[in-house]
């Protein structure tokens, strides 16, 4: 009887080793152009293309000539006045922004067996890795989309919204309308000075009343002086242009053209003047990457490959004008790294990666 159960416990023994050794824990990642299949058992994912936005922020000025410039000097004793029709455009700022998009040639696959962490990876819609074992902590891109808006030309300025009294519009010459409006303008500050000095016999209950009247009487007197000094009205709006720097590109790259009379105008339009792009690596020292001697018969497996990104300093030049220049990683301009394969192999690790750069960010137990 003994001799049975001693048997049957080496069975069970056996039997549970067997289970064991069937499914063994093995990770291996390759890159797909080393595979003769990859669509068949694996997991494929994307390191990324770092690529460089540049947001250039315009601003048009419109100068509009009021009907009545010619009198501003006699009549108000204003100098500082439109006198011809304009627009003027400038370069208020420059911003740079970084985003990842996946890069063909750092496509890999990921084979494995048994529990682990490798088929719990988390990617971008495009199939870029963000992370593995991590989902819940995929987070949002931080680039910032800009919408440009329509801007008004010299032509959409006008003084139609001028609300003119009678005596105004009564006036059969331009001098005379000139003379009614501006002895409009001085009973305007007259009777805001007497609201404020509270040299009326019956004044408004309260102080928000105060307010309004007072709001309200600087935004006729405006209105009207516009007819003598004209109006000067800004604009703004954002345009993105995108840049793919890779080892090969130049440093003297024409982003587009300005013009201070048109703006933003194409590449080939001469009637601007380049604005260029260049960027410029530091100098970073790759880590040796000799294949290693393997025995024979040794198993090689490789691990998750991430992106050590190099830096590099991007500049926007005008001319001969520098308008931005700031310090950037880029993913292709760095060294690819595999881990080792048993860092997947454990099936409470979680890894994550920066989106835009393929960079390792962390490595921690779950």
């Amino acid at each position: 009887m003994k001799k049975f159960f001693l048997a049957l416990g080496l069975v069970a023994v056996l039997s549970s080793c067997a289970v064991e050794q069937v499914i063994p824990t093995k990770v291996n990642v390759q890159n797909v152009s080393d595979m003769q299949n990859a669509t068949s058992d694996a997991l494929l994912y994307n390191l990324p293309l770092t690529m460089v936005r540049v947001n250039v922020e315009v601003e048009k000025t419109i100068n509009k000539v009021g009907p009545f410039y010619r009198y501003s000097q006699k009549m108000l004793n204003v100098s500082d006045v439109v006198t011809q029709d304009k627009e003027e455009w400038r370069i208020k700022a420059v911003y740079i922004q970084t985003f990842g998009v996946p890069d063909e040639s750092k496509q890999y696959a990921i084979s494995y067996s048994g529990k682990s962490s490798a088929p719990f990876v988390t990617l971008t819609p495009e199939g870029v890795l963000t992370g593995i074992n991590n989902a819940s902590e995929l987070q949002e891109s931080h680039l910032k989309d800009y919408t440009a808006e329509e801007i008004p030309s010299v032509e959409d300025v006008n003084f139609n919204e001028v609300d003119m009294i009678e005596k105004q519009l009564s006036k059969t010459s331009t001098a005379a309308m000139a003379q009614e409006t501006a002895n409009y303008i001085y009973k305007i500050r007259k009777r805001r000075f007497k609201i404020l000095a509270s040299d009326y016999e019956q004044l408004p209950p309260d102080g928000h009343s105060y307010e309004v009247m007072v709001r309200e009487l600087n935004k006729l007197e405006e209105e009207h002086m516009e007819l003598f000094v004209g109006k000067r009205q800004t604009y703004s709006t954002i345009q993105s242009f995108d840049m793919v720097p890779d080892r090969m590109s130049t440093n003297n790259d024409v982003l587009f053209r300005f013009s201070t009379v048109n703006g933003i105008v194409d590449k080939m339009d001469v009637s601007g003047a380049p604005v260029y792009f260049e960027l410029e690596a530091s100098e970073v020292k790759e880590l040796p990457n000799e294949p290693d001697v393997v025995e024979k018969d040794v198993e090689v497996r490789n691990g998750l490959f991430y992106c050590k990104p190099g830096k590099v300093t991007v500049k926007v030049i005008d001319k001969n004008r520098l308008i931005k220049e700031t310090e950037i990683y880029l993913g292709q301009y760095g060294q690819v790294i595999s881990m080792p394969s048993n860092v997947l192999e454990q099936e409470n690790v979680s890894i994550r990666l920066n989106p835009v750069t393929g960079a390792l960010q962390s490595i921690e137990r779950k």
